[in-house]
């Protein structure tokens, strides 16, 4: 990857980071004020009620008709009964549920006027209705027959008894109503509340109906609820920003492995090796000397770990010039060392999905040969799995084609410590003087 991809790639992760937190912030700031805002609203509610009655008169010469309408004068005398017909309706501005109850109730109060005394009370239950469970608006309405000429002779009766002068009586009929337990609210709980009522005189020649100040006449309120919705909008918000942010960690996923390169891994798994186990590992430069040592290949690092552990020997550090490869060596003997190689060729392989290519220890380069660029790592790697056959060796070229079999450039190799012309050639007379003292040794045999 060329150093203007590297730019390219850098960038386009800040960018989508950026992004990924910027609806991270979003998403968590609605949802927590949605999770959090007081989100109590209010419903709204109508109520009214009303009183409808007609005076129903006893059998005389005067009246042709058998009841008066409302909101006139009576002559007490005349009158048989009321006829009273009571409503109340309540409204609200949500579908909503809630329990519900009323009375009618008949009162009779005998007042001394001299000092404002009751001196006689009597209250009866005309109309009950027990508590009942309702859904949405609520409509009562209830006929009632009030027996006026009863009530008033026995109010009569009680004052010619008792001789009372100064006295007013009075008949008052009320409509209590409960509502109670509504949906998200507990701040609507009028139980018994006076919705209407009506007032009659007893013991006058003549009377006027008082429909009382309790009567409602479509007054407007509102209930507080706990709102289940009102703030939704900022909770899908909230998740469509999520959605995004999950979208933006997709791609930079994807993104970020297809265009990851070995070398990056390469570079990661050093940086991550040194910023965990730096006091355990001595870098050093140059070559290193296995002469004949034995080579164990560890297969991960945390083997070579545990071998430190138990050897209690410094993990040598050396990474090659085209800082593509580096070679962990912990030395055992003076005849074993240990070697674990993390190689950019290697990550490569798996990325790939291809078999990994086994490494020798003199891939380690010897400073003075890489100053020749044909020479590298993979020069040299390439050489060592086309052929098995030792080249000849000059100072020109280091490395030359030879079919010469009887000289193997795997044993030469591991007799060096790094690709000096000096040492091949060292090695090479070495394994020459074998060979011979080996057929010396078959002839002498044969004989």
């Amino acid at each position: 990857m060329s150093k203007k991809d590297k730019n390219q790639r850098k960038i386009e992760i800040r960018n989508v980071s950026v992004m990924i937190a910027i609806t991270l912030l979003a998403g968590i700031f609605c949802l927590g004020f949605y999770l959090t805002k007081d989100r109590n609203h209010y419903m709204k509610y109508n109520e009214s009620s009303e009183i409808d009655y007609k005076v129903l008169l006893k059998e005389n010469e005067f009246f042709k008709d058998q009841y008066l309408e409302q909101n006139k004068g009576y002559i007490a005398s005349l009158i048989d009964s009321i006829a009273s017909e009571f409503k109340y309706r309540i409204s609200f501005s949500e579908k909503t549920n809630y329990n519900y109850s009323y009375k009618i109730i008949l009162e009779i109060d005998v007042i001394d006027t001299t000092n404002n005394s009751n001196l006689y009370h009597l209250s009866e239950d005309l109309i009950t209705k027990s508590l009942t469970k309702n859904t949405g608006d609520l409509f009562i309405k209830e006929d009632l027959d009030i027996k006026y000429e009863e009530y008033n002779n026995l109010i009569s009766k009680f004052k010619d008894i008792y001789e009372l002068k100064n006295v007013e009586s009075s008949l008052n009929v009320y409509l209590y109503v409960t509502i109670q337990d509504i949906d998200r609210s507990d701040t609507l709980q009028f139980v018994d509340k006076k919705v209407s009522s009506l007032k009659i005189p007893l013991t006058l020649n003549t009377v006027s109906i008082d429909i009382g100040n309790e009567t409602i006449n479509h007054k407007s309120h509102k209930i507080e609820l706990t709102e289940q919705g009102s703030h939704f909008w900022a909770l899908v918000i909230g998740l469509f920003y999520f959605f995004i942010s999950a979208v933006y960690i997709i791609y930079l996923v994807i993104y970020t492995k297809k265009t990851r390169t070995a070398q990056m891994i390469y570079e990661k798994e050093i940086k991550s090796i040194m910023n965990n186990y730096a006091s355990y590992i001595q870098k050093i430069t140059g070559s290193y000397d296995i002469g004949t040592s034995q080579v164990l290949k560890i297969e991960t690092f945390t083997d070579m770990l545990e071998i430190r552990d138990t050897l209690k020997q410094p993990i040598l550090m050396l990474e090659n010039k085209a800082k593509d490869g580096t070679f962990f060596i912990i030395p055992a003997t003076n005849s074993l060392i240990y070697t674990y190689a993390l190689r950019v060729v290697d990550i490569k392989a798996k990325m790939d999905g291809k078999e990994v290519p086994t490494y020798d220890i003199t891939e380690i380069s010897h400073e003075k040969f890489m100053k020749n660029k044909k020479y590298t790592d993979k020069y040299i790697k390439d050489q060592i799995t086309m052929t098995k056959l030792m080249p000849s060796i000059d100072e020109k070229n280091i490395i030359k084609g030879n079919k010469d079999k009887d000289r193997d450039l795997y044993n030469q190799l591991e007799m060096t410590s790094s690709f000096d012309v000096k040492e091949i050639r060292r090695a090479l007379k070495k394994t020459e003087k074998e060979r011979k003292s080996k057929k010396v040794i078959k002839k002498t045999l044969d004989k």
